[in-house]
């Protein structure tokens, strides 16, 4: 069964909201360390039961609002961050539904007519039936998103759950009836997507968007460590961090186990350190009028001179002859 990354400090989250995040574990049946990893990860089935955990502890009709309201919820993983610096709401359902993979096991599915852009939540696997807390807490976050980005009264003009939420809270934040039916979408007016976000970055969203790229790439064609390693690696360089006590670190492995697994590929894990840095340094210097060593220092390089050579290797020429050839 396939494991999801859960791209956001979920952990931080619950039990800022006063939720006990290990009996939280307990009642879903999962490990009690589930969220101490780096990068932490769940079935689809586990994230269900996640979910419905939190709401059965919680007894608060309120917390699916308190939840996907938290200040700077933006902030809670790059995709959201990446669609909060959209130019609209129209561009940010866009970039949520193309990256929502990447923060857990749903998907946004969008349709469009001449007046309204209706948003289908659904999950991967059509045998699961999505907890109504979840489905809340999207919509809620959805609907605050557009709010806050905005700073106008964004309401949705029609909502449909396959469950209805118990109490009113839902329906009061959302100043929209919710009716029950077959499938789970909100509709919102195109005149209200059009509005400019105030919180519009071009120059954000052109810094996150090759990586968000790069890892829906690899949830499509690769699943295997040594994909995790590459992309573990592409976060921790800038920050100094290459060893592969760091990579097995972020991806919850021993050392050990980490090296048994590339080895089960035919690999190594300084096969896939040179990858990356091979690929970084060339993007970089087609891209960008970075320095050599500002990109050594960026590839996790004490030396310039270590890079410069590890370049020539990789490429067949030099630095400055291979940014002449560019030009």
């Amino acid at each position: 069964m396939k494991n999801y990354i859960l791209d956001g400090r979920y952990k931080d989250l619950l039990q800022w909201h006063g939720i006990d995040v290990e009996a939280v574990l307990k009642k879903a049946q999962l490990p009690g360390d589930a969220l101490n990893h780096r990068v932490p990860t769940m079935t689809e089935e586990g994230y269900c039961r996640f979910m419905q955990a939190i709401d059965d502890l919680s007894r608060d009709e309120n917390m699916p609002i308190r939840l996907a309201t938290t200040d700077k919820i933006e902030a809670f993983s790059p995709p959201v961050f990446a669609s909060y610096c959209a130019k609209n709401g129209a561009v940010c359902i866009e970039r949520l539904a193309r990256h929502k993979r990447l923060i857990g096991p749903m998907q946004f599915i969008v349709t469009q007519n001449e007046t309204a852009t209706t948003v289908e939540i659904t999950g991967h696997d059509d045998t699961l039936v999505q907890p109504t807390f979840l489905i809340s807490s999207e919509f809620v976050f959805l609907t605050n998103i557009l709010r806050r980005a905005t700073k106008e009264q964004i309401d949705p003009v029609k909502v449909e759950m396959r469950s209805l939420p118990s109490g009113n809270a839902i329906e009061m934040f959302l100043r929209c009836p919710i009716t029950q039916r077959d499938r789970s979408t909100i509709t919102f007016k195109n005149a209200d997507l059009a509005i400019p976000f105030i919180s519009y970055d071009e120059g954000m969203w052109s810094y996150f968007e090759p990586e968000l790229t790069k890892r829906l790439a690899e949830l499509d064609v690769d699943e295997s460590t040594s994909a995790r390693v590459r992309s573990a690696l592409s976060e921790l360089l800038p920050g100094g961090q290459c060893a592969i006590e760091d990579v097995a670190a972020k991806l919850g492995l021993s050392r050990r186990t980490l090296q048994r697994k590339l080895a089960e590929e035919d690999t190594t894990f300084q096969k896939q350190l040179n990858s990356v840095r091979e690929t970084l340094a060339i993007h970089y210097i087609r891209n960008t009028e970075m320095t050599s060593n500002d990109i050594a220092f960026l590839l996790g390089y004490a030396e310039l001179n270590s890079f410069l050579r590890a370049f020539t290797v990789w490429t067949g020429k030099s630095v400055s002859e291979y940014r002449a050839r560019r030009k």
